[in-house]
């Protein structure tokens, strides 16, 4: 299998515990040298539009892309949009999920890619709200090359996990953000001090979901600019 014909849609990691993950590769045409791989992390509302969109565009700059099923151990292939209906479903998920269960499927989801014919082995991971949470408690158990958290939730309780990472790590969240109060930003700013690995991006004027282009509420097109220059060169630097 070279670069290009990496696994596209939906693909089974293990039948015998029901996982799966949303696969998007390099574009044909690319050469066939071996490619990193980055394991995308969901926000609340599933592996929608928006985790689709954000999953091409990063496979458009050569990665290999795994889109994890998160809520996968309740209900499979959640896609969710924006409307108050689904925000309270996806809430309903988020109290529901066993996030040790999901990050042991995440776990399968990267070691199956990440030894799939033209991988080079190497494995950034990339998380979105509960999915940048999940990011970093990643990184605090598995190995990998990188984590990037866009405005993960409740890392300001996961202070001791977030310590130990070892492997290059940024925190982007907007000074606007109303799920992540300044108190637990700048308790996640103390730790990351101390920790030449890691960086944490705070934006001007950005809300929650400022990266998500579908969400124009959110939008923050001059952060999204900022923050997406600065996982980009990181992965680069990381995966190639």
């Amino acid at each position: 299998m070279t670069a290009a014909q990496f696994p596209s849609g939906w693909q089974t990691v293990s039948q015998q515990e029901d996982i799966e993950a949303f696969c998007v590769g390099p574009a044909h045409g690319e050469d066939d040298a071996p490619r990193g791989t980055v394991l995308l992390l969901q926000e609340i509302f599933g592996v929608n539009q928006a985790m689709r969109h954000i999953a091409t565009k990063l496979s458009e700059k050569g990665f290999r892309v795994v889109c994890a099923d998160v809520f996968g151990h309740l209900e499979r292939r959640v896609d969710l949009g924006y409307s108050e209906a689904d925000r309270q479903r996806g809430f309903a998920l988020l109290q529901a999920f066993n996030p040790e269960t999901a990050l042991n499927h995440c776990n399968a989801v990267a070691e199956w890619a990440r030894h799939l014919p033209g991988a080079n082995g190497k494995l950034a991971v990339v998380g979105f709200c509960i999915g940048g949470l999940l990011a970093l408690k990643y990184a605090a158990r598995f190995h990998c090359d990188a984590a990037v958290s866009f405005y993960g939730v409740r890392v300001h309780e996961h202070l001791k996990e977030l310590r130990t990472i070892e492997s290059p790590l940024q925190y982007h969240v907007g000074e606007d953000d109303t799920h992540i109060l300044p108190e637990h930003v700048r308790a996640v700013e103390s730790v990351v001090s101390g920790m030449p690995n890691a960086t944490v991006y705070t934006y001007k004027g950005a809300q929650h979901g400022f990266f998500n282009s579908l969400r124009e509420e959110a939008f923050n097109r001059e952060a999204f600019l900022a923050a997406d220059h600065r996982m980009l060169e990181l992965l680069t630097e990381r995966l190639r």
